[in-house]
């Protein structure tokens, strides 16, 4: 064999190695997960399903983007995905109109487990701070009908996101109203 011959196959060798790493399968998770998180941002309801398998996260998570698209989430930092152990985590930092009325902004949190190409698990988290809780047991007591009309099944099979984060939009400028005048 010539030596020109042994370096060709000693690149191949190499290439091959490369194409079929360990870490060129992360790449690859790590570049769905973006997608996702773009898509998801995106309001395109049809194209985050398709990146979906089909199971009882993927209705919360259709759910969860009819509620950020009717609070009005706009992306204000987006920090790249991140490998941790088997899970994807990305965490974007928006404004929505429950953190404006209320004077805060929020990140959520999303992690992803990808299998043969597509989003097989989703869990979000936002570090919402105490006041949304507090937002909540309001609607909760002053509010109650806004739970069996636009919010019914909130983020448990119900079908009405965007009505419901945009009643609960409304309401977070009277309760933040009342919550002044009773301090």
């Amino acid at each position: 064999m010539t030596k020109f011959n042994y370096l060709k196959k000693l690149m191949a060798i190499a290439l091959l190695a490369s194409v079929y790493s360990p870490l060129s399968g992360d790449n690859q998770a790590l570049q769905i997960a973006e997608r996702f998180i773009t898509t998801f941002y995106s309001w395109d309801r049809s194209a985050l399903q398709e990146q979906m398998t089909e199971n009882d996260d993927h209705q919360a998570v259709l759910y969860y983007q009819g509620w950020a698209e009717g609070g009005n989430y706009a992306v204000k930092i987006r920090r790249p995905c991140l490998l941790e152990n088997d899970t994807i985590s990305c965490s974007i930092t928006v404004n929505d109109d429950f953190g404006q009325a209320m004077g805060y902004i929020a990140t959520d949190t999303f992690r992803l487990l990808i299998h043969n190409g597509q989003v097989s698990e989703v869990t979000f988290t936002a570090d919402d701070p105490p006041i949304f809780e507090e937002l909540q047991q309001w609607i909760m007591t002053e509010r109650p009908e806004v739970l069996t009309g636009p919010c019914l099944d909130m983020f448990a099979g119900g079908n009405t996101p965007q009505a419901c984060a945009k009643t609960v939009s409304k309401l977070t400028e009277e309760f933040m109203t009342t919550r002044a005048s009773e301090r």
